[in-house]
């Protein structure tokens, strides 16, 4: 990192630092303890809407959500305002086995379409463009869960760093994975569970996202092993190998560049009963090109979780010929619980450092999503 990149990097984690701790000393110390924005969470996307009496007597473990959502991002530089709106299905339930729960299936397919965003995700064609996108879809074997063992089957979240233990799927607020390793979930298959206190999970995967390809050795092998988040410190380190051949190429272009990937992380969480500061860093390699990337986030939650705003700064390079193409950027972000179903989400980012010297900017996202 530069000496200029490294002030910005810098500055920017004092604020957070200092926004924290003063948030530390005026939080009310009444309360129970909460693990911040995880159990936010949960509450947001647990499923909403029951079957009929007859269904429900008949499957009393299966609970169906459907998800609806438009999103809006607006961009400096006169580039014109971008959309997101998804219609999803949401759907759980526990298998048994003469009597005995062996395993939950989960399934959660959508239907994205996008329209003129800054960057288009890369599992579209097109600037205009719908796909069907598989957020999570498995079978988790956890009938020895008690044990320290769970096996799971399907397409999953990449056990990496904070979002492992923190899902952001379909929300504003991101941690880096995406952008950072190139793959957030993919098809394969993992072992999981608790043992001496540390959770883990260990997985192998296709390499190829939301659609499943076998192409040219593609693969993933991840894994993290940390203390468990419901504690007032947590800690995890994460392992990361993977050739993305199959991945999705970005628009613009014919093959996902650099697929050769390699990562090594350590994230923590710090939790407090109103307050949480968390950050993750990791360094690694693009196929011959040096990487990192690192993230720190302060958080503030309302005491009955329904409202949670949040600072981030965000910094990644990729080692150049003779210096470090650097980007950095700042994101405060709000969250609002609206009843049972609606909720409403607002952030903006700013430009610190872009790499090429490019035009600093500012984007200006609202979210609105209705679960039932």
């Amino acid at each position: 990192m530069n000496r200029t990149g490294l002030r910005h990097f810098c500055a920017l984690t004092t604020m957070i630092i200092f926004m924290t701790l003063s948030l530390v000393m005026s939080a009310s110390a009444q309360g129970s303890f909460s693990t911040g924005d995880s159990e936010l969470e949960k509450w947001i996307v647990e499923p909403k809407l029951r079957f009929d009496e007859w269904l429900d007597d008949q499957r009393p473990s299966l609970e169906l959500a459907f998800d609806l959502s438009m999103r809006i991002v607006e961009k400096s530089g006169g580039s014109g305002t971008g959309h997101v709106n998804w219609v999803g299905i949401d759907l759980v339930d526990q298998l048994h086995w003469d009597g005995f729960p062996i395993a939950t299936i989960l399934v959660q397919a959508y239907a994205v379409e996008v329209k003129d965003l800054p960057k288009t995700p890369i599992i579209f064609d097109d600037s205009r463009d719908w796909q069907l996108q598989w957020r999570f879809v498995y079978l988790d074997f956890d009938r020895w869960s008690h044990k320290g063992i769970s096996w799971k089957v399907g397409h999953f979240q990449v056990p990496f760093g904070l979002e492992w233990t923190s899902d952001t799927t379909g929300t504003l607020r991101q941690y880096t994975n995406a952008k950072n390793l190139g793959v957030k979930a993919d098809w394969g298959m993992s072992a999981h569970g608790t043992v001496d206190g540390l959770d883990y999970e260990v997985a192998v995967t296709r390499g190829s996202g939301n659609e499943y390809r076998d192409v040219s050795d593609n693969h993933v092998f991840a894994m993290r092993i940390g203390a468990s988040p419901g504690h007032n410190l947590s800690y995890g380190v994460s392992y990361f190998d993977a050739q993305l051949t199959g991945q999705d190429a970005p628009v613009g272009m014919s093959t996902f560049p650099k697929p050769d990937r390699v990562r090594y992380g350590v994230d923590a969480r710090w939790n407090f009963p109103s307050v949480q500061l968390l950050g993750e860093c990791s360094r690694g390699t693009n196929d011959d090109l040096d990487v990192w990337s690192a993230l720190l986030e302060a958080n503030i939650h309302s005491a009955d979780e329904r409202s949670l705003a949040y600072l981030q700064t965000v910094g990644s390079a990729s080692k150049g010929v003779s210096d470090w193409d650097e980007r950095v950027q700042a994101h405060l972000g709000v969250k609002r619980l609206i009843g049972p179903s609606l909720s409403l989400e607002a952030q903006w980012t700013h430009d610190l450092e872009l790499p090429a010297n490019a035009p600093l900017g500012d984007t200006g996202v609202l979210q609105i999503r209705y679960r039932f």
